[in-house]
């Protein structure tokens, strides 16, 4: 089967699962998977991969839904545009290699600015394939005036991450907003009602046309908008038709994002993790602890920001085992890229500004075997690419937004593979088990020290008097997972065939609460 028609055919079943509970009032990782903001940690369309993903709405609300994809060195938007969801609707997508470039295939009939899905009417010898909607990325963010000393070849957009925000609850108050984008009956080909396709989702792209008589939500955002309710849950899949290979995770669900509509234009860049609520509530040691931050950014990054995490590794090679990591640092951007800073950049937990092969942040870790053996192998170090002569860290450190960490056994100074060989990631970390006899066991990173000391958070700030509380948390805020793959060359009666296995496991972690050192007034 062609690559891209199974990925579409593939895609047509894929969702995650989730619960229907969630920690209301102030910003929070909600454990049952539900929310206003969903954070995809990883896409890869890399030698062979394709990602699939998917956005469920559980209400009865029809939704405005921001998307955005971002590249993985340095966080640079590299697409987003707005999803108008039904009640009770899916929405999906495939990421797929062409080229050096990423193209979003979209099969999907669901609303979004603008509109992608086409080809109402098909003509003779065409097929539902043939209605597919198509847009790619772009590289505008990180060349030219945006230049960030990273690496500037298109083939940067080929990985990276995803974040999905649902900016407000669509209703029918003055222009049936919601109507427009609730499913209808359409003629197809000369049969009424073949397929159920929203009613009218050209009413929503001309509700942002400009001109003289410019649409009613480019001259307003808000109409036919309430609060974001949330509901909605999402998943990822990473699939290689060559190989044989699939995995999927659910997208983290952040709850309680916003409590007013943050309805933007489609070309608009807002609304982003920045624009939401200042407090947060967070799960530590039994209890929620409820902050309020100076910035709404710093209260998503309160919600995933962990002291440790610690997941499994298994490289056995009498099971052909591969494992890799995927350690995505989502609100990065927002303290150490001076494309959007929050202060003056770097705002603490991070500690190094982004320029090209640096913004690297160290990480102390121990390695176990299944045994119980603790041992502290020699890693080898990131190989940033294009290298940049001198820039190289000193020590072990994540480099990236989106980080991909390879375990091999291989000794720290043989020569590693041009790509991480299941999400086929050029620009990886490898931890070379060499010596150690280590082939199956786990690991802890700790983010919490940094020369000695903790990494902090800047303080919470007192909701009443704005001044600080001299607490903050400890750690770096942190999404990801483990995949692992195995191959069995003895399936069956033939000894050609082959067997590929795989799966993907999210990353555990500890939170810790630590007294935060208050400036003294100038």
């Amino acid at each position: 089967m062609k690559r891209k028609t199974l990925t579409t055919a593939v895609l047509a079943g894929l969702t995650g699962m989730a619960g229907m509970v969630s920690v209301s009032n102030a910003v929070n990782l909600n454990p049952d998977g539900l929310g206003q903001v969903l954070l995809y940690p990883y896409y890869t369309v890399r030698e062979g991969n394709d990602t699939l993903i998917s956005i469920v709405n559980t209400t009865d609300n029809a939704k405005s839904v921001k998307i955005r994809f971002l590249e993985g060195v340095n966080s640079r938007e590299v697409r987003d545009f707005n999803i108008y969801m039904s009640e009770f609707d899916v929405w999906v997508a495939a990421l797929t290699a062409d080229g050096d470039n990423v193209e979003v295939r979209i099969p999907d009939s669901t609303c979004t600015v603008p509109y992608f899905f086409g080809n109402a009417d098909l003509a003779p010898g065409q097929t539902e394939e043939d209605r597919v909607g198509t847009i790619d990325f772009t590289d505008v963010l990180f060349t030219g005036n945006f230049a960030d000393a990273g690496p500037s070849d298109l083939e940067r957009v080929q990985s990276g991450y995803i974040e999905v925000i649902e900016m407000g609850t669509l209703v029918d108050i003055t222009n049936g907003s919601a109507t427009a984008a609730t499913h209808g009956l359409f003629d197809f080909g000369g049969d009424v009602g073949e397929l159920p396709r929203p009613a009218d989702c050209q009413q929503l792209v001309l509700a942002w046309v400009e001109g003289a008589q410019p649409g009613y939500w480019r001259d307003d955002a808000s109409i036919d908008h309430e609060a974001p309710s949330g509901g909605l849950f999402g998943a990822g899949t990473i699939i290689n038709v060559a190989n044989g290979t699939m995995f999927s995770y659910n997208a983290e669900a952040i709850d309680a994002f916003s409590s007013v509509q943050i309805h933007r234009a489609p070309e608009d860049t807002d609304p982003d993790l920045s624009s939401g609520d200042e407090t947060s509530n967070v799960f530590i040691n039994g209890v929620v602890d409820t902050r309020t931050w100076e910035t709404g950014v710093e209260a998503v990054s309160a919600t995933i920001l962990y002291d440790t995490i610690a997941n499994e590794y298994i490289i056995n090679p009498d099971a052909a085992a591969l494992s890799e990591w995927v350690v995505t640092f989502p609100t990065k951007r927002f303290y150490a890229d001076t494309l959007a800073p929050i202060g003056d950049i770097p705002v603490d937990p991070f500690s190094t500004n982004f320029s090209g092969a640096t913004g690297c942040e160290p990480v102390n870790f121990t390695v176990w075997d299944r045994e119980e053996a603790p041992s502290n192998p020699v890693i080898q170090l990131p190989r940033p690419s294009p290298v940049i002569p001198g820039e190289e860290p000193e020590d072990f450190s994540l480099c990236y937004e989106a980080n991909v960490l390879r375990f091999t056994s291989d000794m720290p100074d043989d020569t590693p593979p041009d790509f991480a060989e299941i999400t086929g990631e050029p620009r990886f970390t490898t931890f070379a088990l060499g010596g150690t006899g280590f082939t199956d066991g786990w690991v802890r990173f700790d983010f919490g020290s940094l020369d000695g000391d903790d990494r902090v958070t800047r303080s919470a700030i007192d909701e009443i008097t704005e001044e600080p509380t001299g607490v903050g948390y400890v750690g770096l805020p942190v999404v990801g997972f483990w995949v692992n793959t195995f191959t069995n060359s003895a399936v069956g009666d033939g000894d050609d065939v082959l067997a590929n296995y795989g799966g993907s496991f999210k990353h555990r972690g500890s939170r810790r609460v630590a007294n935060v050192e208050i400036p003294s007034p100038q």
